[in-house]
């Protein structure tokens, strides 16, 4: 077996490092990300949008239901980012150990995780919702205060509550720098998925099809979600470095021979 670089998680980093780590991760090991990305982004794109929304048999439209960007909304922060993230942590955790990464084990995982981390993402958006309702800021506040749920539910165990006490813990005092690179990160990801559906967006529309414009945006979605789920997941161990906090990380296990 071959020994690929360990990568240090447990340390300070600038937006710089943050965005060269990830990239140079993403690319080292760029088809098991892939692989992480298509294991969700296909099947609920495809149940989801493609199924109970229709996209598979309508014509192409560019409107958008208020109804529709709710659903958007929720599969997103409730099933695709966290299941992501639970898969990227095991794949980050595995180079750390100086291995690489294995797609089929990092999907296993993730599901294994989806359970409490799935209840704890959904206390967390119902504040968020919440307090959008409550003249917007104070859901911005609470959504970046709790951006690292996930993480904290795979990583240091926390369950339900604990996990949000212990994401708003590592963002205390760093909530700009934390909003900021979440923004950075977002744009970082929007860019190259834009570029990709413009074409498809084009070719769904002269084919009068919106399942082509369903599978650009899945497409994409597979590309760029793994990169940016990455990228915050450094974050996090960054804010852990930083704060001098103890990270109960699982160990990862060993591939079979």
């Amino acid at each position: 077996m071959t020994e690929t670089p360990r990568l240090e998680l447990l340390r300070a980093r600038d937006l710089g490092e943050l965005f060269g780590t990830s990239f140079t991760a993403y690319l080292r090991h760029f088809l098991p990300f892939v692989a992480i990305g298509a294991a969700v982004v296909i099947p609920v794109e495809l149940v989801v949008s493609g199924i109970g929304l229709g996209q598979l048999s309508k014509g192409y439209s560019t409107s958008v239901t208020g109804g529709e960007q709710v659903i958007f909304v929720a599969e997103l922060y409730l099933v695709i980012s966290p299941l992501v993230t639970a898969m990227v942590v095991h794949a980050l955790l595995a180079m750390a150990d100086g291995e690489k990464p294995r797609a089929g084990a990092a999907i296993v995982s993730g599901l294994e995780a989806f359970g409490p981390m799935f209840a704890a993402v959904l206390i967390a958006a119902a504040g968020v919702v919440l307090g959008l309702f409550l003249f917007i800021l104070p859901g911005l506040w609470l959504f970046v205060r709790w951006l690292f749920v996930p993480q904290a539910v795979v990583l240091d165990g926390r369950r339900g509550v604990a996990s949000l006490q212990r994401s708003a813990e590592l963002v205390a005092g760093s909530w700009w720098r934390v909003f900021g690179i979440a923004l950075f990160t977002g744009i970082a990801a929007a860019v190259p998925a834009l570029l990709i559906s413009f074409p498809v967006d084009a070719w769904a529309k002269s084919a009068d099809s919106q399942a082509i414009s369903l599978v650009g945006q899945m497409f994409a979605s597979v590309l760029v979600t793994p990169f940016q789920v990455l990228m915050l997941t450094l974050l996090y161990f960054d804010l852990l470095a930083r704060h001098r906090l103890p990270s109960t990380m699982p160990p990862v296990q060993p591939p079979s021979v």
